[in-house]
């Protein structure tokens, strides 16, 4: 009769997505816990033994086999408890960069309670790693980072079966931190690897992310380890993107049970249809599996039931089974097999790469539903947020990672490149690095505002001393005027430099050709592939205001420089009175008829930038 029973509540598990935990007592007397996606049947032998076959033909002896409801609470919810060792070991774009750093953890693997992309109820896997310190109680946590995985395409490579690069460098790093790291599997890893994954589907990891935090603050709870009063949002490529979606979902939710203190989103897109666009745009990315795992995943978890024949070419669309959906080959075979030199014109198919057929069309309006940057989102202001994108991503071209900027602009959020001036850290500004390389750049900036976040924040405020470091005007020229009153002539240095650079001989009596200068400048440009239009754009995005700088800049370098006396007098006058804003301004109402070199010289600039500076 149990044998009947046990069959028929595994066939309604099967049938209800997934709403059902079988705990297995195994022949070697260990519990384990599986989901019913996880298992393919339960054999019951005439002997009275059971055999439980899990979905990739692994053949188990077992004591007892028990369906049950479990809450995540409940102990039987942790299905594996090892130590493993972190290593920051990487390559990033052909670069290796090894610390000869790292550090022993717990793992800990864990089933909790969420919906599937059709919001049915399901259970998902999750794996926290835990410092040994922190284990051991030698340590308290200083908090949680909640890491959104970057894109996978090999069953092996879920969190709960295989560390990826961001975790060891989050944890293994010189600096050893005294933070837990909480990862979902996300839907279709792990104890949901049958499913296909929802690979840029909106909020769908989302919610995978926070339920699974939620969860792991109780498996915590239940091991008595501390979670720590921090809770930081971490995500770099596709996982930046997952971050920032979560950092929504948070705010439309969840915001009465998490909060973040800092979301860290990095090299991801946040305009999915503007991704699709591009792809098809610029006909060439070096990760051509990523445009075909956006509609494969596009195509199976909105159910829309498109041939592959009518999606991409006939080489590849026999293919995808075996590439995409098995999920056996990581994404560098997947590349080759590919081939990595082809184009996306040579993957989709022609009606794809028609941006205004009907095809097209309608992927691009299902996309545009992913977006991050519609209108149903209200960030909140209490939350900080931190973007990063590489200027020469060659991965997630930036055009679909910069509408973030006039989204929260108009919700009334001003960008700072500078920590903590704002709600909104961005940083536009790395130009010519590709994907992967600028992925050791957004850690670093990740690692050190979470290192120094103690010293900058006194439960969620900040330190008022580093409030009034930052509220200052700390500009170049600023500094540059600090340096002169104390007799450091900046002038001078600067002059020699650009006599250096043009080759001139220099001298006291040389003055700055401004024109020249900038003309250097554009050369250096012209040789990381950037134009001036391009320099302001990555500036605004980041908050630096380009124009006052350059104004600034010509202030500085024409104005006679001041005296003792002069100094003296001017350390009397207000703040507003120094402002650099007031001296522009007289600056652009000056004669229009240059009278001295020095003007002629500001003159010839302001005509070099006046397409700019319209």
């Amino acid at each position: 009769m149990k044998k009947i029973l046990l069959s028929l509540f595994f066939l309604l598990a099967c049938i209800a997505t997934e709403a059902k935990v079988i705990k297995v007592t195994l022949a070697d007397g260990s519990v384990k816990v599986f989901t019913s996606s996880e298992l393919s049947a339960i054999d019951f032998n005439e002997d009275g033994t059971i055999v439980i076959t899990t979905y990739d033909g692994q053949q188990l002896p077992a004591l007892d086999a028990e369906l049950a409801e479990l809450t995540i609470s409940e102990e039987t919810t942790v299905t594996a408890v090892y130590t493993d060792t972190l290593r920051f070991k990487i390559d990033a774009d052909g670069i290796p960069v090894d610390l000869h750093s790292e550090r022993p953890i717990t793992k800990v693997n864990y089933v909790y309670p969420s919906v599937d992309p059709q919001g049915q109820p399901i259970m998902l896997s999750g794996t926290i790693l835990i410092p040994e310190n922190i284990w051991k109680k030698d340590v308290r946590s200083e908090g949680i980072l909640m890491v959104n995985h970057y894109t996978k395409f090999h069953r092996d490579e879920a969190p709960t079966i295989s560390n990826g690069e961001l975790e060891n460098m989050l944890l293994a790093n010189p600096l050893n931190p005294n933070y837990i790291i909480v990862e979902s599997d996300f839907y279709g890893f792990g104890v949901t690897v049958r499913f296909p994954q929802a690979f840029m589907q909106g909020l769908v990891n989302a919610r995978s992310s926070l339920d699974g935090l939620l969860a792991a603050r109780e498996v915590l709870a239940d091991l008595n380890i501390s979670s720590g009063p921090l809770c930081f949002n971490i995500g770099y490529s596709s996982g930046g993107f997952d971050a920032l979606a979560a950092q929504k979902l948070r705010d439309m939710e969840y915001a009465d049970c998490i909060s973040f203190d800092k979301t860290f989103s990095g090299g991801g897109p946040s305009d999915v249809r503007e991704a699709y666009r591009q792809y098809v745009l610029i006909d060439s990315t070096a990760y051509n599996a990523v445009p075909l795992l956006l509609m494969v995943c596009t195509n199976e978890t909105q159910q829309l039931n498109i041939d592959y024949s009518e999606v991409f070419q006939p080489y590849i669309s026999d293919k995808i089974d075996k590439l995409i959906l098995s999920k056996n080959f990581s994404s560098w075979p997947v590349c080759d097999s590919i081939g990595r030199e082809k184009k996306v014109h040579e993957i989709l198919a022609d009606v794809y790469c028609d941006l205004e057929s009907p095809e097209s069309m309608a992927i691009q309006n299902l996309l545009e539903g992913f977006n991050l940057n519609n209108d149903d989102w209200t960030p909140d202001p209490t939350q900080r947020i931190y973007l990063f994108h590489s200027r020469g991503d060659d991965y997630v071209p930036i055009k679909c990672a910069r509408p973030m900027i006039p989204f929260f602009k108009s919700k009334g959020f001003q960008p700072s490149i500078i920590p903590g001036k704002t709600n909104l850290q961005t940083n536009f500004l790395v130009p010519n690095m590709g994907h992967l390389s600028a992925t050791l750049i957004y850690f670093i900036q990740t690692l050190a505002s979470i290192e120094a976040w103690p010293l900058m924040y006194t439960n969620g405020q900040l330190n008022p001393l580093y409030q009034y470091i930052i509220n200052q005007e700390q500009d170049p020229v600023a500094i540059m005027r600090q340096l002169d009153a104390m007799g450091i002539d900046c002038r001078a240095i600067i002059k020699a430099i650009a006599a250096k650079m043009s080759n001139s001989e220099g001298g006291e009596d040389s003055s700055i050709d401004m024109l020249s200068l900038m003309m250097m400048l554009q050369e250096q440009l012209d040789k990381m592939g950037l134009t001036m239009q391009d320099v302001l754009e990555m500036s605004e995005d980041s908050g630096v205001d380009v124009y006052k700088l350059l104004i600034d800049l010509v202030t500085y370098f024409t104005e006679t420089p001041a005296t003792e006396e002069e100094q003296a007098d001017e350390t009397e006058q207000s703040s507003e009175t120094k402002a650099p804003m007031r001296r522009a301004a007289s600056l652009l109402n000056a004669l229009d008829t240059p009278t001295t070199p020095a003007e002629r010289n500001e003159q010839m600039l302001r005509e070099w930038m006046g397409e700019y500076l319209k």
